[in-house]
């Protein structure tokens, strides 16, 4: 029974694989959907006879988030080809914030489009027809995906949900200028016709806050959860079944030098070495003579694979 659970056991570098070929995947379709969708509606394809058909579409909160989750859509895309080339995936703090920021924004826009934009212009309208389509239901649904399943590389405190609030606060100011103060833009977003705008403005605050929570605590649950599946594996698994820690620290290393690619930093993966210390009971080795071990079997594969003198 023992060794049937053990073969279950998936590899790290499996697991971390897999998420970056998903995330790469709807990464490049989230770029290419919203690229088209906004030169689409730039070059008013549809006619529209709206204010904001045309350069008018850069004046909607809809069309802003979209292309702030493109922009983290495309930061994300040299690391992740990197990480497919070096089997090895890891995503910057900033850039799981980015996506945050813009995943926030897109799902704020789909849950105002789907209830009360829905209700004043009709569900088909606002959520199937034209560039609606991408815009309102399948981007903010690829992006959430993505951020809640395959961008999940980082812890995200309560703290920086606040960056979520930042792109909604400025909008909001820059609404209230062009449409009651400069009057340049109509209330294509009804904030006053059925309540009176501040209290429009202070419900939207509250729902984006609401809904970063929501992101915030999925993104947080699969974080978690790749945690405990990766450290499982190097508790548990076969491969590191070895006489000592030492041999099990060498083994690391070998794997790890065996993507190596001449230029790149060396660095020594302590989080794993501590997993394996605490496989092996191995309190009586100290950890920097752990580090130790695994930066001197390192150096030798590269040596022998003549990648390093």
């Amino acid at each position: 029974m023992k060794e049937k659970g053990q073969r279950g056991i998936a590899n790290a570098r499996t697991i971390n694989k897999m998420r970056c070929i998903a995330g790469l995947s709807i990464c490049a379709l989230v770029i290419v959907l919203t690229a088209v969708t906004v030169v689409m509606n730039i070059a008013d394809v549809y006619n529209e006879e709206t204010p904001e058909a045309g350069l008018g579409t850069l004046r909607m909160f809809t069309t802003i988030s979209n292309v702030i989750a493109a922009v983290a859509a495309f930061a994300c895309l040299p690391f992740q080809i990197d990480g497919l080339r070096r089997n090895k995936y890891k995503l910057p703090e900033w850039i799981v914030t980015l996506m945050y920021v813009g995943a926030e924004g897109v799902f704020l826009t789909f849950v105002t489009a789907a209830t009360l934009i829905s209700a004043t212009q009709g569900f088909v309208r606002t959520m199937l027809l034209k560039s609606n389509l991408f815009m309102h239901p399948i981007n903010p649904i690829f992006i959430t995906l993505l951020f809640t399943r395959f961008i999940a590389d980082a812890h995200i405190s309560f703290r920086r949900s606040f960056f979520t609030l930042i792109p909604v606060t400025l909008y909001a100011f820059l609404y209230f200028i062009m449409v009651f103060v400069v009057k340049e833009w109509r209330d294509h977003y009804m904030t006053n016709a059925f309540i009176p705008w501040p209290i429009s403005l202070v419900l939207v605050l509250g729902v984006a806050f609401g809904l970063s929570q929501l992101l915030r605590f999925l993104h947080n649950l699969t974080n978690a959860h790749v945690k405990r599946v990766i450290a499982r594996y190097y508790l548990e698994s076969p491969d590191y079944d070895y006489p000592r820690v030492s041999d099990a620290i060498a083994h690391l290393a070998q794997v790890e030098a065996a993507y190596y690619y001449v230029g790149d930093d060396i660095y020594i993966p302590t989080d794993i070495i501590e997993l394996l210390s605490k496989r092996y009971s191995a309190s009586g080795l100290p950890l920097d003579i752990q580090y130790d071990i695994y930066l001197e079997n390192y150096l030798a594969v590269l040596k022998r694979d003549g990648k390093q003198k």
